[in-house]
């Protein structure tokens, strides 16, 4: 498998948190994809990624330890799949079941990271998802990124994130037992 931008920069920094991040972020997006029969391939990041065609989401996120936003942008194509292997029902590019739909396969790729960072007791707060009309390229030029391709289209997580001074993930069990994913838990 090849390396995101970021982990080849944690790895020449010696960053492990980083390098964890962007592990968790890849498993995230492929185990959320391959759930919706997309099973994906990484690849390559590129400088000129697609602009049309595509619909993003992010969400902002803040704890104690991290802050920061994580975000899916796909090829429409990616949405319209997942939702009709999700409800059995096609849905029509842009409407605002499409538009929800996006936001909500972003929510789910937070709830499998969150899910994953139990396993180093890292805890945070989650905003609501937001559709982006446009795509911050600038922005997240800095942030963990992943791009996959699948045979029915492609899609990229991005994770920018700031990790609190002094902080480093340790592996340790956590407070109480892990989900399994798609399990419903109450707060």
């Amino acid at each position: 498998m090849g390396k995101s931008h970021v982990q080849g920069l944690a790895a020449e920094r010696g960053d492990r948190n980083y390098a964890i991040l962007d592990q968790l972020l890849r498993d995230c997006c492929m185990e959320l994809m391959a759930d919706y029969g997309l099973p994906a391939t990484p690849t390559p990041l590129s400088t000129q990624e697609p602009t049309a065609d595509v619909a993003v989401a992010a969400i902002d996120f803040s704890g104690r330890d991290l802050r920061g936003t994580i975000g899916l942008r796909m090829t429409n194509s990616v949405v319209l799949e997942t939702y009709r292997s999700a409800l059995g029902v096609a849905v029509q590019q842009g409407s605002p079941a499409a538009n929800d739909w996006t936001c909500e396969l972003v929510n789910q790729l937070m709830g499998r990271l969150k899910n994953k960072l139990r396993s180093y007791n890292v805890s945070f707060n989650v905003n609501t998802p937001r559709l982006l009309a446009t795509f911050p390229v600038g922005e997240l030029e800095r942030a963990l990124r992943s791009r996959f391709v699948s045979d029915r289209g492609t899609f990229a997580g991005y994770l920018d994130v700031l990790i609190a001074p002094g902080f480093v993930f340790v592996d340790a069990p956590p407070e109480a037992p892990l989900v399994d994913e798609g399990e419903l838990v109450l707060f």
